[in-house]
């Protein structure tokens, strides 16, 4: 048996837990190992909390440390610097999303992940819900067509107001906040999924409106989206949502895709974290149906896909490449909501 990957943590954040730490001890053939953090402090501290062997008071440390990839849990707008940093020094990289600051920023990643993959080195952007079964059954049920041609898309992606402070990172504009980039990337990935299941390509973004209750941070934005069949999209994503009265709110917030064909209609609730809760229904001429979805979590199968694609050479959904293409269709949402896309960090 070969050695196992070895994992360190860029950042010690929130999400690391859920992310990367607790999915890995269920993969075999993968060990997080070290955490690094902006002080020896937070990051021996981050260690105890984790259990790992080794701790850095400095990122620089643990990209010259000797594991073996590194999952960028940073803001996103700090991406670019550390995934470039870890690519160049020839370890794999797991990205959290958003990729970057916006698509300009993001092909700076992309240029030095081409690079890297001559040697073979891996970079992935950390979108686990694409790694579930979940996302296949949703295509099956488009590809059979009993849908008939799909002529709407619609996602929406919420969590209450006051969930997240005004002091949290995500009403940051410097470093990436937004809730279009912290819950709306899911929905633009969902709309680009079935676009391209569709065989359209990239969605068009036609209008977009935003509510910015922190000067440049939307904590709410809406978009219209359209594809050359004259389908069209929309995303709704908040960070201020107001919850009263609604029906459909799972674990803290409501989040569903709805694909509409001339012929039924698909509603995935909960495409995010179907461990957590999920449903999948179609109403068609056929009658109507609710497949189960398994609740194995997201992230077990992203890590084992990051690990198949290190040890095998297996090809995966959400390339660097493909996590631009979605910053281009957020700065384009940004854009048509009079709002800039987020600002790019200085090295």
């Amino acid at each position: 048996m070969s050695e196992p990957i070895t994992i360190g943590l860029l950042a010690a954040s929130r999400i690391a837990t859920q992310a990367v730490v607790r999915p890995a001890a269920d993969v075999d053939g993968v060990e997080v190992t070290a955490v690094a953090a902006r002080s020896a402090d937070r990051a021996a501290e981050a260690a105890r909390t984790w259990e790992l062997d080794q701790s850095f008071g400095s990122y620089q440390e643990l990209i010259d440390s000797d594991v073996d990839a590194i999952y960028v849990g940073t803001p996103a707008a700090l991406h670019r610097r550390w995934a470039i940093a870890t690519l160049q020094a020839g370890k794999h990289v797991l990205c959290e999303k958003p990729l970057a600051a916006n698509a300009i920023d993001g092909a700076a990643i992309a240029e030095a992940a081409a690079a890297a993959a001559t040697a073979g080195v891996v970079a992935m952007e950390a979108f686990h819900w694409r790694y579930h079964p979940y996302a296949d059954q949703i295509r099956s049920v488009i590809e059979s067509g009993e849908l008939g041609p799909i002529q709407r898309v619609e996602t929406r992606f919420d969590i209450e107001d006051g969930h997240i402070g005004r002091n949290d990172i995500r009403w940051d504009l410097s470093i990436g906040g937004g809730a279009l980039m912290d819950l709306g990337c899911y929905n633009v990935q969902w709309l680009r999924f079935v676009g391209e299941i569709m065989g359209q390509g990239e969605p068009a973004v036609v209008s977009a409106s935003a509510d910015c209750p922190v000067a440049g941070v939307d904590g709410q934005l809406e978009a219209e989206l359209a594809w050359p069949s004259g389908a069209t999209g929309y995303l709704h994503t908040s960070m201020m949502a107001d919850f009263t009265g609604r029906d459909d709110v799972l674990n803290g917030h409501v989040a569903y895709l709805k694909v509409s064909g001339d012929r039924g209609t698909m509603t995935a609730v909960n495409p995010l974290l179907p461990q957590n809760g999920a449903s999948l229904e179609v109403v068609s001429s056929e009658g109507r149906r609710v497949e189960d979805v398994a609740s194995t979590s997201t992230y077990q199968y992203q890590l084992e896909a990051f690990r198949d694609a290190i040890n095998h050479g297996q090809s995966f959904p959400t390339t660097i490449a493909d996590g631009v293409k979605n910053m281009a269709v957020i700065d384009a949402c940004y854009q048509a909501a009079g709002l800039e896309p987020r600002p790019i960090v200085p090295d």
